[in-house]
Order: C-alpha cells, then sequence, then structure tokens
C-alpha cells in the first residue's frame, strides 16, 4: 500500500530544532552549563545533561542540530578566540546560527591525517582550497568548523589546523547528498579560494590534531548521555508493537541501555571535573552504536512489513531511522578505529 503521509523531511527537524533553542534560550534553560562570559549561567555539561533527559522524558523526539551543539560548542569555548566566541556563540546556542562539522573528505575518512584541504597562509588570513564530504548539516549552516592542512603532507597529523569556515563566504559551494533513508542532511562542501581570516583559527595553527581529538572525544563520549535518552523514549513510544515474543530481546536491550547509561554519566562528570576525556570515549561510542542497532532491529522484528512499506508518517520515521542505525559505525570513527584505539590506548596491546 503507498504511503499518502509526507516523508518527514531534514528541513522540518532542522528548524523545529532551531525553535526549540530559541525557546529554550530565552527562557535560560538553554543557557545552564554555558560560560556567563557569553550568555550563559555558568555550570557544566551536567546541567546540560539534566536538561536533556527532562526534554525527552516531557515528550521531545531530539536530537537533530542539538548533536552539533553538544559536540562543537564545547570545542569553540575550549580553543576559539574570545572575540569570536562572543559574537558566534550566543547565536549558536539559542538556534540563530547552525554549525556543521568539516572533517572527512573524498580521499581521508578514517584516516585524517591523510586530508588534503589545504589553507596557505594570506597576510591577516588563509586561503582554502579542497572539499569535504558527509558534513552533516551544511545545506542550514552558517559555519562549518573545518580541519584543513596548513603544514606538509609528510607532517601527517602534525601539519593540520582547525578554523571556522563562513559557508556564505565566496568560493564556497554546499551541495547536498540524498541518503538511502530519503534525508539530505549531510553534503559536500567545495572550498575555493576561500578566504579565512585569522581569527577563525580555533586554537593554533599545527595544533588541529589536538583540537580534533578533544571534539572526537564528544562526539563518542559525552554524546552518548543525549542519544541513550532518545533510545529510552524510542522504546517507549514503540511498547504497543511489542508482544510477549519480544520480551528477551527487549531486556537485552535494556540492559545494553543501562551500560551506556552508566558510562555517559562517568565521562559526563568526568567532563565537569575538567578532566580529558580521553581513549576512553571510545569504548562509549562502541555501547552508544550497539544499543542503538539492537534497538532499531527490535523495532524492525516487530514492525518489520510496515518499516519496509510505509503507510503513515510514524512508519517513515522508523525506516529513516532504522536505515540510519546502519552508518552509526562508521560515523565519527569507524568501529575498527575505536577497537583500534581501545586496544592501542586502553589496554596497552600491541606496543611490543
Amino acid at each position: 500500500m503507498p504511503c499518502s503521509a509526507p516523508r518527514p523531511t531534514s528541513t522540518r527537524r532542522w528548524s523545529g530544532a532551531r525553535r526549540l533553542r530559541a525557546l529554550l534560550w530565552e527562557a535560560d534553560w538553554g543557557r545552564y552549563g554555558w560560560p556567563e562570559e557569553y550568555g550563559g549561567r555558568g555550570g557544566s555539561s551536567l546541567h546540560r545533561a539534566a536538561v536533556h533527559e527532562e526534554l525527552f522524558r516531557a515528550g521531545w523526539h531530539g536530537p537533530a542540530v542539538f548533536e552539533h551543539v553538544e559536540i562543537i560548542a564545547p570545542t569553540l569555548v575550549r580553543y576559539a578566540q574570545p572575540a569570536f566566541l562572543e559574537q558566534r556563540l550566543p547565536r549558536f546556542l539559542d538556534g540563530a546560527e547552525v554549525w556543521s562539522q568539516g572533517f572527512s573528505e573524498p580521499e581521508a575518512g578514517s584516516d585524517l591525517a591523510s586530508l588534503r584541504t589545504r589553507a596557505v597562509e594570506d597576510g591577516d588570513a588563509f586561503v582554502v582550497n579542497g572539499s569535504k564530504i558527509w558534513t552533516s548539516w551544511s545545506k542550514w549552516a552558517r559555519w562549518c568548523l573545518a580541519l584543513v592542512r596548513t603544514g606538509t603532507a609528510d607532517e601527517r597529523h602534525r601539519g593540520l589546523t582547525m578554523m571556522a569556515i563562513d559557508l556564505t563566504a565566496p568560493g564556497v559551494r554546499v551541495r547536498p547528498i540524498r541518503q538511502a533513508n530519503g534525508t539530505d542532511e549531510l553534503a559536500q562542501v567545495f572550498l575555493d579560494d576561500v578566504r579565512v581570516p585569522r581569527t577563525q583559527l580555533v586554537g593554533e595553527p599545527g595544533e588541529g590534531w589536538a583540537v580534533a581529538m578533544y571534539l572526537l572525544a564528544r562526539e563518542r563520549g559525552t554524546l552518548s548521555w543525549l542519544r541513550h535518552c532518545g533510545f529510552r523514549r524510542r522504546l517507549l513510544e514503540e511498547h504497543k508493537s511489542l508482544t510477549v515474543a519480544d520480551d528477551r530481546a527487549v531486556g537485552d536491550f535494556v540492559a545494553q541501555w543501562a551500560g551506556v547509561r552508566a558510562a555517559a554519566a562517568d565521562l559526563l562528570h568526568r567532563d565537569a571535573a575538567g578532566q580529558d576525556l580521553g581513549p576512553e570515549s571510545a569504548f562509549n561510542k562502541l555501547l552508544m552504536t550497539r544499543a542503538e542497532q539492537e534497538l532499531q532491529h527490535l523495532v524492525h522484528d516487530a514492525t518489520g512489513p510496515r518499516v519496509g512499506v510505509p503507510v503513515d508518517e510514524e512508519d517513515l520515521l522508523r525506516q529513516r531511522e532504522y536505515l540510519f542505525s546502519r552508518i552509526v559505525t562508521v560515523y565519527g570513527g569507524s568501529q575498527q578505529m575505536q577497537l583500534i584505539t581501545i586496544a592501542k590506548h586502553v589496554l596497552g596491546l600491541g606496543r611490543g
């Protein structure tokens, strides 16, 4: 039976998330956990985690651009120049401006040290040429936090620099990518002689690898709190579709979900205490990935025909989320890279 309901679009998710951020900012809830000098109310990531959990308990489906706020904004607070932060951070936090993240390239995915997008110093600016791919939300973003090469190719990770690129600047072209689940939240960004002022550097020249590792620790670690809240909400929404025969699978998922919650809470407390999240964040990414895929397997097994041939908007949501769950072992660093990180830097294997 063909679907007569409109497909849930990325534009609707994006615009809804922006409106919610504006409401939270105006009511002060969106200010908790951010520095007072940039419009926040002080506090830490624990305050933001509490707000996120209450939003999901109230029926929020999340997270859309909230993910990038939790990944990119802390990185800007840590490394961006104060004058730039003063201008841009409040507009990021209140939903007025969206950010994307420019790491992967057509010939540099998990091996970020091989990226080729190059920035050449020219007076008080850098001239950037190259392209970034799989940049989430770039279709709607004003800014892209991009990792570029300022050193030689032989320097690998030592020759990288992080910078904020204005996607409305001359020489920038954004081409959306339609995904298998029907959304176009990903894009390829082309950069042709784009001038980026030095004031938009995030960290010092050549410090890009350290900035990237700080960011990725949040994408793989503290973000897991936001994601696990969404898993719980999704299971509650699907409970009417489940039968007694699904009880064991539900129990298995709940056990995994509890593991994600415990690991995420630990990293949140470490982050709030100003401690380095370190390679342990890779463990959180593995737990989060497994829980998300197990949840989607559970929903698919209970509603399989409707996922394959949607008949209403709820079925379209199931289909979109199931197909998206196929890629969670890739984004933010592949599952293989997370396992290698844990083996080398947590377990100390392969050093002899």
